[in-house]
């Protein structure tokens, strides 16, 4: 794990139980709603806005700094490159895996929010959520890195139960997931990973592996 992640570890001041209700309430409670149909999945972006919001302020109440958060200056140029070859690796995945299935690309992909904003607002929140945030506060209740990647992933693949093509949607998100998190706990840099996300985000949607029938995107 990178110091700069571990440095950010030890000075977090939540106790394990405080972060395993911050867990429990923004990462796994609102799927379970969404799945049980408390919340229709049409409200999830609001639902994500609400949670990162709900996120910020606990990181603000707990005196996080940018640099605990990925904010570190001096690293987006040293990072850079580890996180273009990966983000043009999971493209090329996203496309191969697209025309094995015969799946084709949304139709006027330019017509809809997600493909004009959406999909980058959508990477930050939950880049925010599971990366800057939740890999910190995995390593205050577990210092086993091993443990550490497989929960991040296993809870971000959670989120993406909510869409109904699970077959093939989750062992994509499961794969993504488990890269975003290897590359945050090697190269700590929260607006890579967000840009890093934000393409292949794109690239999933607009091949139809996210996507909810009757919803414009």
């Amino acid at each position: 794990m990178n110091p700069t992640l571990t440095d950010a570890i030890q000075k977090i001041q939540t106790s394990k139980a405080e972060i395993f209700t911050h867990i429990l309430v923004v990462f796994v409670l609102p799927i379970v709603f969404i799945k049980t149909q408390i919340l229709a999945i049409e409200y999830r972006v609001p639902v994500l806005v609400a949670l990162i919001t709900l996120l910020c302020a606990i990181v603000l109440r707990e005196k996080w700094t940018f640099s605990m958060l990925g904010l570190k200056t001096g690293t987006f140029k040293k990072y850079f490159l580890p996180y273009a070859l990966f983000t043009v690796a999971g493209v090329a995945f996203i496309i191969s895996m697209a025309h094995g299935l015969g799946y084709k690309g949304i139709p006027h992909w330019w017509s809809y929010p997600h493909f004009i904003y959406l999909f980058f607002i959508v990477s930050l929140f939950q880049e925010i959520g599971y990366r800057a945030y939740l890999i910190p506060a995995l390593g205050k209740i577990t210092n086993d890195p091993i443990w550490i990647l497989l929960l991040n992933t296993i809870l971000f693949t959670l989120l993406h139960t909510i869409f109904p093509n699970m077959i093939v949607g989750l062992p994509v998100a499961f794969v993504g997931g488990l890269g975003f998190a290897l590359m945050y706990m090697k190269y700590p840099n929260l607006p890579l990973v967000v840009l890093s996300h934000s393409v292949l985000n794109f690239c999933a949607v607009l091949y139809g592996f996210f996507v909810v029938p009757g919803v414009t995107y």
